[in-house]
């Protein structure tokens, strides 16, 4: 009897009401933590996303400058080429000051290399297919232009140990004799050459950069900062690269 009254003293609505509730506020809650832990993680890529392209970004100018000085370097050698060689005494004003060493410049400097491997192992951060696909072919294009200029400081290196055979042998008619060469002719007219394919390059890739940086949306001051601080950088680099010249 007590037992059925217990029962019969139960309110069945009510705690089916309040299960039901718990169950409703447990859904809530686990909803409610899914949608935050999901804003965190887009904080997270959106923070990922800023700091790769903006690197990348800065990156591919710096790589956009680094050919764009070598081929101001090849204009100036071809200028000074087609000068000199107008004048009569040109052999003598080659040798003077070491204006010979005009022809000749350090091997490309890539740096950074860690921003593309770090582009290609998490640039699934960036969504855009086409986005990443242009940033890809700067890398493309950077690394035949790189790989072109490795191949005319193989020749420069040529032409400059013959230089120095001629050297040994008579001072003063070397610039003359290693400058009527064969070996020389040919040296620039593969300058002319490169001159002409690194700024067919350095347009497409000025012209892809100029793309990437308007359909980024990376930030702006962000981008500005990198650059400062890369600046900052390169010129330390040369600097120091300068210095070693001038001291051997």
């Amino acid at each position: 009897m007590a037992e059925e009254s217990f029962k019969e003293n139960l309110n069945w609505k009510k705690i089916t009401i309040d299960a039901i509730n718990t169950i409703i506020a447990t859904a809530i809650g686990i909803v409610i933590g899914l949608l935050v832990d999901k804003v965190r993680e887009n904080i997270n890529n959106q923070e990922n996303y800023q700091k790769i392209i903006c690197a990348t970004i800065n990156n591919l100018e710096d790589y956009e400058g680094q050919i764009s000085n070598h081929l101001d370097w090849i204009k100036y050698s071809l200028d000074t080429y087609d000068e000199i060689t107008e004048m009569e005494d040109w052999a003598d004003t080659l040798a003077t000051d070491g204006m010979f060493d005009v022809f000749f410049k350090e091997d490309f400097i890539q740096k950074d290399r860690w921003i593309e491997e770090n582009f290609i192992t998490n640039g699934s951060f960036i969504e855009d297919a086409d986005l990443r696909l242009q940033i890809g072919s700067v890398y493309s294009f950077v690394d035949i232009c790189k790989q072109k200029i490795l191949d005319i400081n193989t020749e420069s290196e040529a032409v400059y140990k013959n230089y120095l055979a001629f050297y040994a042998d008579n001072e003063k008619t070397a610039v003359k004799k290693i400058v009527d060469s064969k070996l020389f002719l040919n040296y620039i007219l593969k300058l002319t050459s490169l001159k002409v394919d690194l700024q067919s390059y350095l347009n497409s890739i000025h012209e892809i950069n100029q793309t990437i940086l308007k359909n980024s949306n990376a930030n702006q001051e962000d981008i500005q900062k990198m650059r400062e601080s890369s600046k900052k950088i390169n010129d330390i680099l040369y600097k120091n690269v300068s210095n070693q010249s001038e001291a051997q």
